[in-house]
This record gives structure tokens, C-alpha cells and sequence, in this order.
């Protein structure tokens, strides 16, 4: 006999795939990697554009994304085109994530009559579905409440869901905040009576919830005219948009302001597109979790000083600009991703360029890219910390405005550059009264940085020779700085980089 479960264990599991996906963004940060396999991107790839390419394409991205992120997002419009053998391909995928544990998401964005997407449970939610996940996206312009049973289904077996809310489309705006004439919502926006409805679900569980919703991270101009305060929900919030689809950092905080860790920021094409290389889409995929989930703790932060009356709420009192600086094929960089991946509040300055984005290159990720007019105008008007022309081709130069203003917020704030670079702050700074600490990372010996740039394999000969010939005196420029850390081990060269910067920022290291 089947003894019923208690009210406790049911609670227990209507709220576990909050409790999951908690855990993961608390391990791995909010990125969800969306795995979407475009035709231009199987071709790009080398991969047939056919449902074994989508196949190979997914299973290679889920091996880039296995502990880098919080969950993975498949599309399934792209295996859906192939008909079933896309599906069959789908099944195996998702079989191949939960061997990984990476919890998984199907965007397949189902709606309509109660009666008819209650089959959707056996296909996604139920033990032995053929593609169990651990949640789907739903579209509710049937009516919120139309789609009561299914999520009751996937709370009940321990699954959640995402309901469109504010999708980016710009056609979406009038229809999603056109106001109720009547219902529960009466003079309120459609968007606002679908998270409300959404919410509901999400009373009396400890933590996140397991039904959340879908946000775009592009829709920061119409947040208001929403109604909705995303502060306010307490289930997971899923934002497409982030990178290709062109919302940046800026707008992750515009839109999330005051959130607390509930948000997961979808990113595809960006990641995608550094491969089908393991290394380089792994790589992709850490750069862009450390980027989002500094957008999401200042986004926090600020929505913390807003409530404390605008007086910011921190443990730091102020603080200098870090520059750091070494020879070329010291490690810069790694010490730097090591450093952010233990400390994501660490701001990192992003540089200005007017040469053309590489593929896979985000304006605003990797670099601001903008015009020649447009770099001379700003450089003109003083917004450089610093420029310069490299090789004569293009100019490059650190944004002033974005410095400040984290800075202003006592934000730990990094500026990475080379030894040109850095004394060209010097002699700017101080014009500005800027206060900076400049910190130069040295390799272990001569013979360890020859070995490093030979180990690389990316340069000829004659470049190899070039650059050491500059290390040389970029190494005889030491005693310019205020603090030298030597790189002979990556994560205590990051622990001491960060012990300056907590000193800094009078932070408890």
C-alpha cells in the first residue's frame, strides 16, 4: 500500500527545481548557455546542417559548458526542422546533460487550452518522459491560468517552468503592456497579471521558487511601463538577449536593479561561436559567466543604496585605481580571470577600438567598438583615461566615465593594460587627480618567459624574437610600480593581487 505523501514532502517537491537551480547559480554564477545549433553555426562548424550535426554540435557544447555554468537552454525549433530524427536527437542530448548533472531548460515556449497541454507533462516532467528536463518555457496568451495544471504537473514531480512575461521583441511591447479591462488585474498591464500569476505559485517557499519567468534584457527602456518590479519576484527569472542579441552590462543592471540572485542570463551565439575548439568555447564560456555575474552584483548593489535612502550599502571606504601591467607572455590575464573567478565584484575596465569586432566579438564583452569620427570626438571631449594608435591601423583607449563612476561607488576596480599604457595613466592621472596603485606582475625569471611565449605557439619566430627583445625592457621598468607580484603560480599570484586591492578598498581579505 502507498502511503500518501505528508504536506511537508510535497512542499519539499514543488519546490526542488528552485532549490537545484539555487544551488548551481551559487556554485557556477547566472550564466545559462543556450544551446542552439543555427545552420550558419553547423556549417560554420563543419558539421552537417541535419540532425546529427545538431547533435554533435550540442553534445560539444555541453562539454564546454560542464561546470562553467549554472544550466544550458536548448532551442527547440532547431532539432524540431529535422523532424524525427531532430527529436530523437534531442532525447539523446538531454539524456547525455543529466549523466553531466547540468540541469536543463527546453525553450520550447508551448501554450494553449488546459486540455491540451496537459499531455506536455509526459513528454518533459514525468519519471521515464523521453526528454525529461529539468524545466520548459511556456507562453501564456491563452490566459495565465490556462497553464495551472501543467506547472502543477512539473511542481509536482519536481520540475519547474519559465512563463514569457517581457520577451525582447520590440512588436511584444503593446501587446504585454497593454492594460487588463477586466479580471483579477483589472487596470493593470498584461505583463504584470502574468508574473503576479506566476508569483502565486511561488508563496510560501523558502529560497528561490520553481516557477519563474522570461524577461529580456533588452526591454529596459519599457521596464516601467511594465508594471512589474523584478526585485519583487522571488523565482528564477531567465533573460534572453544578453551579447549578440545586443543588450550589455548597462542594461542587466538597468532591468535587474535590486534582484538577489535569481536572475540567469542567457548567452548562445557569442560562446558558440569560438568554436567547435573545446578550449577556446571554454574559455568563451568563462569570460562571459565572470561578465554577467559582475553586471548582476552591481545590479544588486545599486538596488541596495536605493533602499538605504541612496547611501550605498558597503564594507568599503573608497578606494584606488588598480593598473596592472607586465611583459607580454607573463600571464596578465589569467591572473586576472583567476582573481575574478574567486572575487566576480572585481570590475575590469573595458577598452574602446576602432578596429572592426573579430568573430565572436561583443561590443561591450570584449571590447567598446566604435567609429574613427566617433573615437576622435570622444578623445577630443577628454573621455580617455588613456589612446593610443596601435600598429597604425587602429586606435584604442580606456573610457573615463565608466572608471569614475565605479570608483564613485567604491567598486574594486582593475585597469589591465601594457607598460606604454600604464605610463601614459601615470602622466593622465595626474592631471585629474585620479589616485592610482600600479602593480607589476613579473615572471619567475627571463628563462621562464622565453619558455612561456615559445609554449604558446601562436607567434613565428621573428615575432617570438620581437617580443622578447620588448620584454626585456618592459622588465627593466619594474621599479616604476608600487607593487610587484611575481607570477610563478596563478591562483597565489590572484590571492595577492587581491590582497592590494583589498587594502585598497579597506576590505577584509
Amino acid at each position: 500500500m502507498t502511503t500518501a505523501p505528508s504536506s511537508e514532502e510535497m512542499l519539499a517537491q514543488r519546490s526542488d527545481f528552485g532549490l537545484r537551480l539555487s544551488n548551481s547559480m551559487a556554485k557556477y554564477g547566472p550564466l545559462c548557455v543556450g544551446i542552439d545549433p543555427h545552420r550558419k553555426l553547423l556549417a560554420d562548424w563543419g558539421y552537417n546542417v541535419d540532425a546529427e550535426g545538431a547533435e554533435l554540435f550540442s553534445m560539444r557544447m555541453l562539454q564546454a559548458t560542464n561546470g562553467r555554468a549554472a544550466a544550458v537552454k536548448f532551442q527547440t525549433p532547431m532539432f524540431e526542422r529535422y523532424g524525427s530524427k531532430g527529436f530523437a536527437a534531442l532525447e539523446r542530448v538531454l539524456y547525455a546533460a543529466r549523466q553531466m548533472g547540468i540541469i536543463t531548460i527546453v525553450d520550447c515556449l508551448h501554450g494553449g487550452l488546459s486540455t491540451t497541454i496537459s499531455s506536455i507533462a509526459d513528454a518533459y516532467f514525468k519519471p521515464g518522459a523521453p526528454m525529461l528536463a529539468d524545466a520548459i518555457t511556456l507562453l501564456p496568451y491563452y490566459g495565465a491560468r490556462s497553464l495551472g495544471g501543467l506547472i502543477n504537473e512539473a511542481l509536482d514531480n519536481g520540475r519547474g517552468v519559465f512563463v514569457a512575461s517581457l520577451t525582447s521583441n520590440p512588436e511584444g511591447r503593446s501587446l504585454q503592456t497593454a492594460i487588463r479591462q477586466s479580471g483579477e488585474y483589472k487596470g493593470e498591464t498584461v505583463a504584470y497579471g502574468i508574473a503576479s500569476t506566476a508569483q502565486k505559485f511561488n508563496q510560501g517557499i523558502e529560497g528561490m521558487g520553481s516557477v519563474g519567468l522570461i524577461i529580456g534584457a533588452t526591454i529596459g527602456q519599457w521596464m516601467i511601463a511594465s508594471g512589474i518590479d523584478p526585485s519583487k519576484f522571488t523565482g528564477p527569472i531567465l533573460s534572453p538577449g544578453y551579447g549578440w542579441q545586443g543588450a550589455e552590462a548597462k542594461d542587466l543592471k538597468t532591468v535587474f536593479k535590486g534582484t538577489k540572485g535569481n536572475v540567469l542570463v542567457t548567452v548562445s551565439r557569442f560562446i558558440a561561436s569560438h568554436g567547435p575548439d573545446i578550449t577556446a568555447l571554454s574559455q568563451a564560456t568563462e569570460a562571459i559567466a565572470l561578465d554577467v555575474r559582475q553586471a548582476l552584483i552591481e545590479a544588486t548593489k545599486e538596488g541596495a543604496a536605493e533602499a538605504d535612502n541612496g547611501q550605498p550599502k558597503s564594507s568599503m571606504h573608497g578606494g584606488r585605481l588598480v593598473v596592472v601591467t607586465g611583459p607580454a607572455g607573463v600571464g596578465k590575464g589569467t591572473v586576472e580571470t583567476a582573481l575574478r573567478k574567486k572575487h566576480p565584484e572585481v570590475w575590469v575596465s573595458v577598452s574602446a577600438t576602432t578596429r572592426k569586432p573579430r568573430p565572436g566579438e561583443v561590443n561591450g564583452v570584449n571590447y567598446w567598438f566604435m567609429s574613427e569620427p566617433e573615437f576622435a570626438a570622444k578623445e577630443n571631449n577628454g573621455e580617455f583615461l588613456e589612446t593610443a594608435l596601435v600598429h597604425g591601423m587602429a586606435h584604442y583607449g580606456t573610457p573615463l566615465k565608466p572608471l569614475e563612476e565605479h570608483l564613485a561607488e567604491s567598486t574594486p576596480t582593475i585597469l589591465e593594460i601594457d607598460l606604454q599604457g600604464a605610463r601614459r595613466v601615470k602622466q593622465r592621472a595626474a592631471e585629474l587627480g585620479l589616485e592610482v596603485v600600479y602593480v607589476f606582475i613579473a615572471p619567475p625569471s627571463f628563462d621562464e618567459l622565453i619558455h612561456r611565449l615559445i609554449s604558446r605557439g601562436t607567434e613565428t619566430e621573428e615575432q617570438r624574437n620581437r617580443r622578447l627583445a620588448t620584454a626585456k625592457v618592459e622588465l627593466a621598468a619594474e621599479s616604476e610600480f608600487d607593487v610587484t607580484i611575481v607570477n610563478d603560480n596563478v591562483d597565489r599570484a590572484a590571492d595577492e593581487l587581491w590582497s592590494v586591492i583589498a587594502r585598497e578598498y579597506g576590505i577584509n581579505a
